[in-house]
């Protein structure tokens, strides 16, 4: 039987000292595929930016990645701004590639993305969001060898049950505006979320949002993950959308122990499916490789 191998590695997830744990990515990727033509279904007035994971909130270099919150009037997205400068980038590179190499017969398949651990899949980052009317459907993209379990899921939007701090003892300004602090419990974790209630928009990083005010800042009490507005622009810009070729609509346990198996041990979870790697010496063996520390944003 002919050997197949995947080109997909695994590495040791890095945690930090201050921010214990927080999800760092593991699996390489190659770009996304099967998204089918995009269209425009809607106008943006306004696009709030949020840095995930920031080592350092003033260096892009340092985020896991950069959420980008699209408002519309019937339609709100969020989605990663690293992975659609990355995608649009290698077209370009991939132009300039083809005529100097007109007679090769591949192309690189490198999707070159910004941020820290650049080169690496995440279920956060290859997640594409939209709001309408009081529903989310999540878009989720696998990594390479994984592609056939592409698929979607939808929810109740806003999908929080928020506890104000009606005291007000905690303060926090965020792009120079003042916020109020919340928190709620949302598929098994607590939330802590900071909103400007001078923005008059009901939305948040994620699929979070229903608060009195734009959510500036949105973290788990165990600070796993961290997403904190950096920018704000106005001005009128397209929302698109996929086809979402061949995305199917996912059983959440099953998504959530898929993602789970993949973030513990790539490799593990390739070679339960007959991927093969060579060994130190060349061999070719079952795919397998040690266990990673992971922490899921959603646990339920």
């Amino acid at each position: 039987m002919k050997r197949i191998t995947f080109l997909l590695l695994v590495i040791a997830a890095v945690c930090g000292e201050t921010w214990a744990q927080q999800k760092e990515a593991g699996i390489i990727t190659l770009g996304r595929k099967r998204l089918g033509k995009a269209a425009v279904v809607d106008t943006s007035d306004v696009r709030i930016y949020y840095a995930l994971n920031a080592d350092t909130i003033s260096n892009q270099d340092t985020y896991m990645d950069l959420r980008v919150l699209e408002v519309g009037k019937h339609i709100t997205k969020c989605s990663s701004e690293f992975v659609r400068e990355g995608e649009a980038h290698q077209k370009e590179l991939l132009k300039t590639w083809k005529l100097a190499h007109p007679h090769a017969d591949g192309v690189p398949r490198a999707c070159p993305i910004h941020g820290k651990r650049a080169d690496y899949w995440n279920e956060i980052q290859y997640t594409d969001i939209y709001i309408e009317d009081n529903t989310a459907t999540e878009y989720h993209t696998m990594p390479h060898g994984f592609q056939g379990e592409n698929g979607y899921l939808v929810e109740r939007y806003p999908g929080q049950e928020w506890t104000l701090d009606m005291l007000g003892l905690d303060k926090l300004t965020i792009l120079g505006h003042p916020c109020q602090k919340a928190t709620c419990h949302w598929h098994g974790r607590t939330f802590i979320a900071w909103f400007a209630p001078d923005i008059p928009i009901r939305r948040g990083p994620w699929i979070f949002g229903g608060l009195p005010g734009l959510i500036l800042k949105l973290y788990d009490e165990d600070c796993h993950y961290t997403f904190e507005a950096v920018s704000i622009k106005r001005g009128k810009q397209p929302i698109t959308r996929y086809q979402y070729e061949g995305y199917r609509k996912a059983n959440r346990e099953r998504y959530l122990k898929l993602n789970r198996e993949m973030n513990e041990g790539f490799l593990n979870a390739m070679g339960r499916r007959g991927g093969m790697m060579k060994n130190a010496v060349g061999e070719w063996v079952t795919a397998s490789g040690p266990k990673i520390p992971y922490e899921p944003l959603e646990l339920e």
